[in-house]
């Protein structure tokens, strides 16, 4: 008998986590050509920070880390992450969000296959590589950075 509630409670708890993992999954968008314009029109005259990462990326998961680490530290930090994997990949992304703190940070998948097209409409210097992460200033002008992302060059672009 008391295996039974044991069991029970524990299907319970695996349940409520598919249901918690598939509500994030849900949280992630799709980002189609012209979402990342639209995007940058909602943080009209501020600065923010977009980081691109992948699921397969490993260099991205430290970037992923210091800005876990970061959005704790300061909840208010302007920042939108985009995975470059197709939407199919969307519950492994929830994974290392949650990984990393960052399951509530506004996020976005590739969704085209094409994704030549959405890099074009992010920025048509990009060919890929990652992490890779754009620093923009109120007036929306950007820099771009490759690589991972250091504490210094965060303060670089966002001084205390």
């Amino acid at each position: 008998m008391k295996s039974n509630r044991l069991l029970s409670a524990a299907v319970a708890l695996c349940v409520g986590l598919l249901m918690s993992t598939a509500a994030l999954a849900d949280s992630i968008q799709p980002l189609g050509t012209g979402t990342f314009a639209e995007l940058k029109s909602g943080f009209e005259g501020k600065p923010f920070v977009v980081s691109l990462w992948s699921v397969d990326c490993l260099p991205c998961r430290v970037e992923l880390e210091l800005l876990g680490e970061l959005k704790k530290g300061d909840p208010e930090f302007p920042l939108l992450l985009i995975s470059t994997d197709t939407i199919e990949k969307r519950e492994e992304a929830v994974y290392i969000l949650e990984e990393y703190g960052l399951e509530s940070i506004p996020s976005w998948m590739f969704a085209d296959a094409f994704i030549e097209r959405l890099r074009f409409s992010i920025d048509p210097t990009w060919h890929g590589e990652l992490p890779r992460s754009y620093f923009y200033a109120a007036d929306h002008s950007f820099k771009a950075h490759s690589g991972i992302l250091t504490e210094e060059k965060l303060r670089e672009f966002f001084p205390q």
